[in-house]
């Protein structure tokens, strides 16, 4: 008797957004975040970004970070393929409440959590991206070389928003350490406020970019696109 395996579902881009909760970001700060998330995805050009891509879908999910330990998925992995899904998935991130109400910064440990929920996600992209929101630099958990390396090596980009109110040099020290992979970027909002103009610009990007390759002809091509259910095409 054999035992039929689902197959992964292709989509453009595998997007995981993490809130930062630490001591540092008061409730009204949390509450900039998580409503300028939910704002970001009812706005018709995210929703236009999301439907032009090869395959016209994105799957999303919402982690909150803190501590070393203090990691948890709210929104677990949700398909996206045009406004209605992505006004529900809006709603959600407008429900959320706040995880852990203390805790330092361990930005090593919200990548390690983060690229783990990758696996089995039932899934398939062109891009994997893990998407850091931070206002903060590290001080606890380790060393953000290692994580980020380890990150990378699974073919997942790190891209960060970062909020410039306490730490000006916050822009570089994100852009030094932290960011990586294909087209990795930071982006940063001089304080809360600016955040949800910010994630919204910030989401456009993400999804709007195309990883390509360049032939031996010159030609250009989009690269690691899913050949099949539960395949990556072969890198060029």
């Amino acid at each position: 008797m054999t035992t039929s395996v689902a197959a992964d579902v292709p989509v453009d881009l595998e997007l995981i957004l993490a809130i930062d909760s630490s001591d540092s970001v008061n409730g009204g700060e949390y509450a900039l975040q998580v409503g300028g998330l939910a704002q970001a995805f009812r706005d018709p050009e995210v929703h236009r970004a999301i439907r032009g891509g090869m395959l016209g879908s994105i799957v999303v999910a919402v982690i909150e970070w803190s501590g070393r330990y203090q990691q948890i998925v709210q929104i677990p992995w949700t398909r996206l393929d045009g406004p209605a899904a992505a006004l529900a998935f809006a709603d959600e991130i407008a429900g959320l409440r706040r995880a852990f109400d203390e805790g330092v910064t361990s930005i090593s440990g919200a990548l390690d959590f983060a690229t783990a929920q990758f696996d089995g996600n039932g899934f398939v992209a062109a891009r994997r991206v893990i998407d850091i929101s931070s206002d903060g630099v590290q001080n606890q958990g380790r060393r953000i070389d290692l994580a980020r390396e380890a990150t990378l090596a699974r073919d997942v980009t790190i891209n960060a928003l970062v909020i410039l109110n306490e730490m000006p040099d916050l822009e570089e020290y994100f852009g030094e350490r932290v960011i990586g992979g294909f087209g990795a970027f930071v982006m940063a909002a001089n304080d809360y406020p600016d955040y949800p103009e910010a994630i919204r610009r910030k989401l456009l990007r993400e999804i709007g970019q195309t990883p390509v390759s360049v032939l031996d002809d010159g030609r250009v091509q989009q690269a690691w696109l899913p050949v099949a259910a539960g395949h990556r095409a072969a890198r060029p």
